[in-house]
Formats: C-alpha cells, sequence, structure tokens
C-alpha cells in the first residue's frame, strides 16, 4: 500500500473514532496561569543554550522576530526526498522527562483554505524531522489544513484540530481559528492535546503515548502530495511548561579562555541515557571535529587542543546525534603573548672606553617599562668572569645600561646575556657580543721603538761617512 493510501485509510478510520464519540460533549477544562516559569524565552538569539532549529525538505524556515518564531513556507516548497517531508521550526535542546505540561500560542499569519500545512506542538523522542510520520507518529496536537481533497485525508473537513499519538490520528474539529493555543499534557503513559477556545481548554483527544525522555517541537510541516503551492507563513510565542521536569544539556569548558594550542577540558552533562548502554556524543570546535566522547548517566569528560583560530569567540558543541540533543559553550581564542628582547651594543671599544648598552622589551608588539617587565643582563669577560650591570628605563620600551671599560682591562671578545621576565607570559633573552682591543698607539709602540732606533743608527752611519769624506773627521797622522 502506497503512503498517500495509508493515510486516506488512517484519516478515515479516524472519522469513525469521532464520530462514535461526537454525541458525547467536549471535555472543557478552565485555563490557568503557568505556575512556573518558561522553559525559554524565544529572544532574537533563539536561546541557542535551550533552542535549535530544525528544518527539513526545500524551502521553509524558521527566524526568530521580536520574541517569535515565524516558519515560512515559499510556493516551491518541497520534501526532502529521503523523508518525504518539509518543514521547519525549533525543538529543544533540553529532554522532558515524565509527566509534563506544554502550551504554545499561534497565528497564521499567512494562511488559505486547505494549503495542506500543519502547525503542530510535539513530543518527540529524537529529532522532529526523523520521518514522515507514516509509520512513527510526532506525538503532538495540531491545528491542521489538509490540502489536495483527492490526495490529502479525502472526506474529512480541511480545516481541523486534531491529535497523532500512538493510536494515530484522532480528532479532527472543524475549525477556522487563524490564531489560537494548543497544549500538550502527558500522564502515566497517555498524552491529550487541547487547543484553547473562550478561555477554556477543549480536549481535542487523550491517547496512549512513551513515556521515555522527549524534546519538546513548535514546528509546521507538509508533504508534496498535500502542499497546494501557496505562501503560508505561521508564528509561535508564549511557550510555556507549567509542569514537568526538564534536564537541560550543558558544557563547561575549562579554560573557556585562551591562546591556539590551549588544553581545554569539556564536561558535559544532562545528555540522554539509555537503557542499551553508555552513549556516544560528537564534540566539534566551529563545527570542525574535535572527537567523540562516551556518556555515562548523561555526563561525559572530553580534552581537545584549541585549534588555529582566529583570535575572538568560537563555539564549542557536543551533539548527541540519534537524539539530536546538544549542547553548546563559547571558548575566547587570545592572541598568543610573546615577550621579545633586542640588544645593541657597539662593535668595537678599546680600553678606558665606556660601552653603552640598549634593550628593547616588547609584548605582541608592545613596549614594556620598568614595572611590567625585569631585566637582567649578565657581562661576560674574555677570561670568562660574569658580573651584572645595571640598566636604566628610558621610555618606550627602551632600557640603557653603561659599562666602563678599565684602562688595564682585558682584551677580547666580551658577551652580553639579557634576560626579562613578565607575569603570565614566557621569559625571553637575547645575546650580544664586542670586541675590545688595544689602542693603535700602544699596539704599535714596540714597532715603532724598533724603527726609531734604526733609523737613528742609519743617520749616525751617514753622517759620519760624510764627515770623513769631506776631512771632517782624520786622523792626526794623515
Amino acid at each position: 500500500m502506497d503512503k498517500r493510501a495509508a493515510a486516506s485509510l488512517l484519516i478515515i478510520v479516524s472519522i469513525f473514532v469521532v464520530l462514535g464519540i461526537s454525541l458525547m460533549k467536549p471535555t472543557i477544562t478552565k485555563a490557568v496561569q503557568s505556575d512556573q516559569g518558561k522553559l525559554a524565552s524565544l529572544g532574537d538569539n533563539l536561546n541557542g543554550s535551550l533552542w535549535i532549529a530544525t528544518q527539513a525538505g526545500f524551502g521553509p524556515s524558521a527566524t526568530v522576530v521580536n520574541q517569535t518564531v515565524e516558519v515560512s513556507f515559499p510556493t516551491n516548497s518541497a520534501n526532502d526526498p529521503s523523508l518525504g517531508i518539509f518543514g521547519a521550526g525549533l525543538s529543544s535542546r533540553c529532554t522532558v522527562k515524565g509527566d509534563f505540561d506544554a502550551q504554545v500560542n499561534f497565528r497564521l499569519v499567512n494562511w488559505t483554505f486547505s494549503n495542506g500545512v500543519r502547525v503542530g506542538l510535539a513530543s518527540t523522542p529524537g529529532p522532529f524531522f526523523a520521518s514522515d510520520f507514516f509509520t512513527t507518529p510526532p506525538f503532538a496536537a495540531e491545528r491542521t489544513s489538509f490540502g489536495s481533497p483527492t490526495g490529502d485525508a479525502p472526506g474529512v473537513p480541511r480545516e481541523v484540530y486534531l491529535t497523532d499519538f500512538l493510536d494515530r490520528v484522532h480528532g479532527l474539529i472543524p475549525t477556522s481559528d487563524i490564531s489560537g493555543s494548543l497544549r500538550l499534557v502527558r500522564s502515566a503513559g497517555s498524552e491529550t492535546g487541547y487547543y484553547l477556545s473562550s478561555g477554556n481548554w477543549v480536549t481535542i483527544h487523550t491517547g496512549p503515548s512513551i513515556t521515555q525522555d522527549i524534546h519538546l517541537d513548535i514546528v509546521a510541516w507538509s508533504h508534496d502530495f498535500a502542499f497546494t503551492h501557496t505562501f503560508v507563513k505561521v508564528a509561535f510565542d508564549n511557550f510555556t511548561l507549567s509542569r514537568g521536569s526538564a534536564a537541560c544539556p550543558a558544557i563547561m569548558l575549562n579554560p573557556s579562555i585562551g591562546p591556539i594550542g590551549t588544553k581545554v577540558l569539556v564536561q558535559g552533562s544532562g545528555f540522554p541515557t539509555s537503557t542499551y548502554g553508555p552513549g556516544t556524543v560528537m564534540v566539534t570546535f566551529d563545527d570542525m571535529l574535535s572527537g567523540f566522547a562516551t556518556t555515562t548517566n548523561g555526563t561525559f569528560r572530553f580534552t581537545f587542543d584549541v585549534p588555529d583560530a582566529q583570535v575572538g569567540a568560537h563555539l564549542v558543541k557536543a551533539l548527541d546525534e540519534i537524539t539530536g540533543t546538544s549542547a553548546v559553550a563559547s571558548f575566547q581564542v587570545t592572541q598568543i603573548n610573546a615577550l621579545a628582547l633586542t640588544v645593541d651594543v657597539g662593535t668595537l671599544y678599546f680600553p678606558g672606553d665606556t660601552v653603552a648598552v640598549y634593550t628593547l622589551a616588547t609584548l605582541s608588539g608592545t613596549p614594556l617599562n620598568s614595572t611590567t617587565v625585569q631585566l637582567q643582563l649578565t657581562l661576560t669577560k674574555p677570561d670568562g668572569t660574569d658580573i651584572t650591570i645595571a640598566s636604566t628605563f628610558i621610555g618606550s620600551g627602551l632600557f640603557k645600561a653603561t659599562y666602563a671599560i678599565p684602562s688595564t682591562g682585558l682584551i677580547g671578545t666580551y658577551s652580553i646575556v639579557a634576560l626579562a621576565h613578565a607575569a603570565n607570559v614566557q621569559d625571553a633573552s637575547a645575546l650580544t657580543t664586542f670586541e675590545v682591543k688595544p689602542t693603535w698607539l700602544s699596539a704599535q709602540g714596540p714597532a715603532l721603538t724598533t724603527a726609531a732606533a734604526a733609523t737613528a743608527l742609519t743617520s749616525i752611519v751617514a753622517l759620519s761617512a760624510v764627515a770623513w769624506k769631506k776631512g771632517v773627521i782624520r786622523n792626526k797622522t794623515d
């Protein structure tokens, strides 16, 4: 039997059920104010820690404006071929345990008669758009518009309220409401759908339901065989959970701020439990896979190193792919602070000179001062002995130190090691060298003395020869 025929038969069977109870007066319950706060405020950011947008097929979209969720269906909306359905809305990240009482208001903003769109408050154990609901129900109270009179539930009222639980479609209460409220109540394995009329809750149907943990869904959807290709827009607001225990998944990051390469511990809680054993969650950083973690009683621990990323906020997400349960947290990537030193000194000095040493200290390019950095300069002489020389801050990250070379100072290579320390960053160091050489006169002294003596001796010999030739120097016997 094809899906359309199965759907038609299911609706027809439901008609007989409705006719069988049509003589009974509808159950009316006085509407009361919720005695508990809202599960979530449907703010402009979807309150991402509690709700997640859900969508299937081509065309439909869900947006949030002024605390109202709007679901739009363009005229060309079409099925996801693998699911046989299209639609959009919100699903709670939180799972609800045991009995509950949930409500939501709806408005049919753009609505044509018999358009084929279903508007519902549902309670599914996993992702809402996981099937076409022919074999499994959406566990929903609906304000439905049946579409094609030949392909979508022929022979029944076109605009109705209905429920779809384990006993499938029931109610089919005709309506022309373009705004109203839907309500779902689960109690002891049964679920009841209501709609609001003149301030009172009117029962649509009570039927058997599941008892496992569920997600609450605020959704609108249709199928290719039902949709009549008119533009449809639906709005939801004022969602409340007035009874029930909501376990909201959450993750905590330790630390939640740091540079690239930081090791982060992710601690998760509130994830679904299973009677089949431990579950698995996928952890991502900006939707890039970081790894998988095993849950125990809904909790897990996972570590990862922050990958290459720009400075700023980034999303870490944990997702249970089976149920669609997820949680997000923000990690703030900071700039890697690096302490840097540059030491400048002349290359050549002579005994008696004064050496000037200039040191520039920066943190990630920002100049430091004497209150934010500790600077130590160590001078090593050619004979291997060390002395510490003091430096003075002169501004813009620049420090100056001096060393007076004794007139009898050692000749050779001197080295200076600069070591800097600043809070919360790795220490930095730098090395420079200079030469001390003798002065030109002192270095050339012995050579100059020898040359002068030789020159003097040569001159004496030459003068003597001249004098002898001229007869200045004669032997008395001559």
